[in-house]
């Protein structure tokens, strides 16, 4: 470990990634060399050779180009994502490479064969406080309740699930919210899982939730490689963090089905009597139609389906010609009207759910 009393300088001069926008920097004192990094790790960079990100993601959510010898500071974590990179901790620290934007460390073991070679980045070391232990997401992490709900009182919980990365699940939970809204409702938008970036969260604020929250709150850069504890435990905090102010809650549940976290959350017990509802975002016909029939073989019924296969009306004639689960937010529906019909189980006391 070094002791670098120059540290706060290179803090100071740093792009800080979207991923850390949780941690107190003033805690950082030394940069360990030797430490084997772990997942929520903080760590100070150098960009030695860019390709695929040629921006980074700050806690402002403004995109920083990026030039060879820019400082970052990031978190290691792992990542899946099928249209880019699978990438993991690294076992030391040296070069690697940055997973995500929103300023996730990784080695990329492997790429969507459209997708450019990843940056490269050179850790000076991992940050540490005075004491030489590690900062570590973890150690902001939100302790699950934000307030103490009404007595009896558990929001509805919407699901948003799909076939796969880029099938339209934040736009389909963008639209929930705003329905909701438009139906006198006031929404809280969870991203239950992913890695850590800005682009989700905005639009759900965009798009009328009155909070809006994510796994970095539970201090978790990623959630890609956690056992069925972690994340069970990480999704019941965020639950219990939701005010008793909001009515209903939006939840969205990242990659597809058949991703492994995803996979054995939809399976777990808790998540199954936490939900109230369940949307599948699908990407085409066939897709949105093997989505719904296998999570009824997992014994989950899809209240509706929603996703990119909307962008076609004759991708939502296909589907509709197989299949009786309704489509939402199609453009030849009244999708207000059918989000309502959908959702009504939402309904709050003294609210009235209806198309506006």
């Amino acid at each position: 470990m070094s002791r670098d009393s120059s540290l706060a300088p290179f803090l100071q001069d740093a792009h800080r990634s979207f991923a850390t926008r949780n941690a107190d920097l003033s805690l950082a004192t030394t940069l360990d060399r030797a430490k084997a990094p772990e997942p929520g790790d903080l760590c100070l960079v150098s960009v030695e050779k860019l390709g695929h990100h040629r921006h980074v993601e700050l806690v402002t959510g403004r995109r920083a180009p990026l030039a060879v010898g820019d400082k970052l500071l990031l978190v290691y974590g792992n990542r899946y994502a099928t249209d880019q990179f699978e990438a993991v901790v690294p076992r030391s620290v040296g070069l690697c490479n940055l997973a995500a934007a929103g300023g996730i460390a990784a080695d990329v073991i492997s790429r969507h064969a459209t997708t450019k070679a990843p940056t490269e980045v050179l850790p000076s070391g991992i940050l540490c406080d005075v004491n030489g232990v590690a900062l570590n997401l973890r150690r902001w992490a939100w302790p699950g309740v934000a307030s103490s709900p009404a007595k009896g009182v558990r929001q509805h919980l919407v699901l948003v699930v799909g076939s796969s990365m880029n099938a339209g699940k934040t736009t389909t939970c963008a639209n929930l919210v705003r329905t909701l809204r438009h139906c006198g409702l006031k929404t809280a938008a969870l991203k239950l899982t992913g890695t850590g970036s800005g682009g989700d969260l905005w639009r759900y604020h965009d798009a009328g939730a009155v909070q809006v929250m994510d796994f970095g709150n539970v201090g978790l850069a990623s959630t890609a490689g956690m056992d069925l504890r972690e994340l069970e435990a990480a999704f019941s905090r965020l639950c219990a963090a939701v005010s008793p102010e909001v009515d209903i809650i939006v939840g969205e549940i990242a990659d597809g089905v058949l991703q492994r976290e995803t996979r054995h959350l939809l399976q777990s017990q808790s998540l199954r009597e936490r939900a109230g509802s369940l949307v599948f975002a699908g990407a085409d016909p066939l897709g949105a139609a093997a989505g719904v029939q296998l999570l009824g073989e997992w014994g989950l019924d899809v209240a509706a389906v929603s996703g990119l296969i909307c962008a076609s009306p004759l991708a939502v004639r296909e589907f509709r010609s197989l299949m009786s689960t309704p489509v939402i937010f199609a453009e030849d529906e009244d999708h207000h009207e059918i989000a309502a019909r959908i959702l009504a189980p939402a309904q709050a006391p003294g609210a009235r759910l209806q198309a506006s």
